[in-house]
């Protein structure tokens, strides 16, 4: 994802608290006195940067021109080294006086960051075993996806409260089938809710806080969302963060769900935006200070972030090769900006090139009310096996809440054991390749890779790795082969072997890493 100033819209951001659009816009630097502009507004210019070809090419041309078309209320010159890849490559704007509110975003930027850093640690569970499963996931989508992954918040679980969506996004990422079914706060729902709801809270602990209520779903096609989000707020202590593709058709509903969810404590939401015609709409109908914590994700045509190749866009692309090219030209120009950035002395923007492969964003449990469904699942890179950018561990259905949390604990303790056992079978991800290395092995994926080596007993270490490589030993058996070839302690060969396991590189006869499940052929 982009990391750049340019309000780019990754994954599961959050705002931290006290965070305000005055508290940090002085009114004159130096000399100059500056009309007055709020973070908001500078972010409505991002908004359209992010969205829009034709507005990046009227605002490079004629920036105050482009004010007035697309009725921002200034010329967005004023802000120019937010949008300007080129802005800090000339020289004689070194040193140049610029409006207050370009640092006053980028801060705001940067505590968007940090607090989403921060959220991704509170997203820890506090049952042991949960946790260090949620870590390894972690640690092997990072080998997947690379730093796509650093906009993953692996939130500890994401309940659907509708079967389907109305929406019908063509390049879904995770899926979303067309809208069938609603499930309505009636007593009984209400009642179940709250139960179900208590059991995660008991199970993960103040990390379920982080969890929220939608997935291949939209939020806002539920007319009882929000007696659900209460309820959520009241239980966990947190109201859920909400993303909907919906937030121009109730601006009244919308401002009213804005206002609840920041005084009980959720300062994000997103609104999913599919048409430039769309964010006219939403831009004409909100003032920018209102939608200041609202991320605008922009998923039209020109939007300058890449859609994940999971899901819907994935089935499309396999017969459409045009729509991957456009994309991966997104990918280009953003390697380009990052390259600027880095010669123009900046923070450097981490661009891969290839492309996103997931918008999953929960390592824990996916909920369905509507079916009483429930999925251990993690995100993955898309694949022909989990085209939809996340494996399915494992999954059940359930008839009330203590039935769900038969159902937790049992998945908890098969997939989600502490340590590596040594009649544990060793088999690698199939998504990596092992290889051998001048002083051990290495794990490699498409986007990273790690090294096992060790120079003083290179042949040691290299025989695990031929050992791991061939999917036929158990750990034990690993160990006791290089006890006796070598002479090394089978407690040094299980540490490497665990340390393997940690980092998810490992698949078991329990699926406990790749998703593969009890039994199955690999």
């Amino acid at each position: 994802m982009d990391h750049s100033p340019r309000d780019s819209q990754s994954n599961e951001m959050t705002y931290p608290e006290g965070m305000s659009m005055t508290e940090a816009q002085p009114a004159t630097v130096s000399a100059h006195t500056w009309p007055p502009l709020t973070i908001g507004q500078a972010k409505r210019v991002l908004e359209w940067w992010s969205s829009s070809a034709a507005f990046r090419e009227r605002v490079m041309a004629d920036p105050e021109r482009a004010g007035h078309e697309y009725k921002l209320g200034f010329n967005p010159d004023l802000i120019r080294p937010l949008w300007d890849d080129g802005y800090h490559k000339d020289p004689a704007n070194e040193g140049r006086p610029t409006h207050p509110v370009v640092e006053a975003y980028r801060a705001f930027f940067r505590k968007k960051t940090q607090w989403r850093e921060q959220v991704k640690k509170e997203c820890a569970p506090d049952e042991p075993r949960f946790k260090a499963w949620r870590a390894r996931q972690i640690a092997r989508n990072a080998m997947e996806n690379g730093h796509y992954d650093q906009s993953i918040i692996h939130a500890p679980f994401a309940i659907e409260l509708n079967d389907g969506c109305s929406v019908g996004c063509w390049f879904c990422g995770v899926g979303a089938t067309k809208f069938v079914e609603t499930w309505r706060y009636s007593e009984e729902n209400a009642a179940l809710w709250r139960a179900v709801l208590k059991v995660l809270n008991t199970k993960i602990g103040a990390a379920a806080r982080w969890g929220f209520c939608y997935w291949a779903t939209d939020p806002l096609d539920n007319p009882d969302y929000e007696h659900f989000a209460g309820d959520f707020a009241d239980i966990t202590g947190m109201y859920p963060q909400t993303t909907t593709a919906q937030g121009h058709k109730d601006p009244e509903r919308v401002r009213k769900l804005l206002a609840v969810s920041e005084a009980r404590g959720c300062l994000v939401n997103r609104f999913s935006v599919l048409t430039e015609p769309l964010l006219r709409q939403i831009h004409a109908e909100y003032t920018p200070d209102e939608l200041t914590r609202v991320e605008i994700v922009a998923q039209m045509r020109d939007a300058t972030v890449p859609k994940a190749n999971a899901g819907a866009f994935r089935t499309l692309a396999k017969t459409r090769g045009k729509v991957l090219s456009m994309e991966q030209r997104k990918l280009t120009q953003l390697a380009g900006a990052a390259r600027a950035a880095a010669d123009a002395g900046q923070e450097p923007t981490e661009v891969s090139i290839p492309q996103p492969g997931t918008i999953a964003c929960v390592s824990g449990f996916l909920m369905n009310m509507v079916k009483r469904s429930i999925k251990l699942i993690s995100p993955c890179r898309a694949s022909e096996k989990w085209p939809l950018g996340y494996i399915v561990f494992a999954e059940r259905t359930f008839t009330d809440a203590a039935d769900l949390e038969r159902s937790i604990e049992e998945m908890m303790a098969t997939h989600m054991p502490l340590e590596l056992k040594p009649e544990d079978p060793i088999r690698i991800n199939p998504g990596f390749r092992l290889e051998p290395a001048p002083n051990g092995f290495r794990v490699m994926s498409p986007m990273t890779g790690v090294e096992f080596m060790r120079p003083d007993k290179a042949e040691f270490i290299g025989s695990i790795g031929q050992l791991v490589g061939s999917g036929d030993r158990t750990a034990g058996q690993i160990a006791l082969s290089t006890l006796f070839q070598y002479g090394v302690p089978e407690e040094s060969t299980l540490g490497t072997l665990g340390a393997m396991f940690e980092l998810g590189l490992l698949v078991d006869a329990q699926g406990r890493i790749a998703g593969a499940l009890p039994g199955e052929a690999r």
